[in-house]
């Protein structure tokens, strides 16, 4: 992003900030109202570890709030069998699964969210059904606390490339 379009950023009025930037974490326009306060921002990556920090900072009933927020490997499944509950496309070829595959990833899936009380959830891209099912094994066998605080990293990555998507600020 060029300077000036950093500049454009951070000019935004706190409302704007908090319109265009509030969404980047599900359920945390709160963490973009708190990231106002920190501009000027020398980067798209800086704003987003801002973000992430606010996030990271906040009570962890507040952290699994924003978990809670996204698609978790649930919803894709339930798309991947044909239950219309979530948005269409489903990554890393779950669609394709064989029925036994299917129903182990059903099976560690539930046993992840009974574990740690959130969904799983994964930056699938450019992955494939195995390393979503070894990625699933091996997070299973994670400390809640430290299981918490890999799930926060998915999430900033998922908001970077986001963030890294969104069209400039005209200024």
């Amino acid at each position: 992003m060029t300077e000036d379009a950093m500049i454009a950023v951070n000019k935004l009025s706190r409302d704007a900030f908090i319109a265009r930037y509030g969404s980047l974490y599900a359920n945390a326009d709160w963490a973009a109202a708190e990231a106002y306060a920190c501009r000027p921002f020398v980067s798209l990556k800086a704003l987003n570890a801002t973000l992430s920090a606010m996030i990271g900072a906040a009570p962890q009933e507040a952290q699994r709030r924003v978990l809670r927020g996204y698609v978790g490997l649930e919803t894709l499944l339930a798309v991947a069998s044909g239950v219309p509950q979530a948005p269409s496309g489903v990554p890393a070829g779950l669609d394709r699964l064989a029925p036994e595959i299917f129903a182990q990833f059903r099976s560690l899936n539930k046993a992840y969210e009974h574990r740690f009380d959130m969904p799983f959830i994964l930056d699938m891209t450019g992955l494939e059904a195995t390393d979503v099912m070894a990625a699933l094994e091996s997070r299973l066998q994670h400390k809640p606390e430290v299981e918490l605080h890999v799930a926060l990293q998915e999430i900033t990555r998922m908001a970077e490339a986001k963030l890294l998507t969104m069209p400039p600020v005209l200024a």
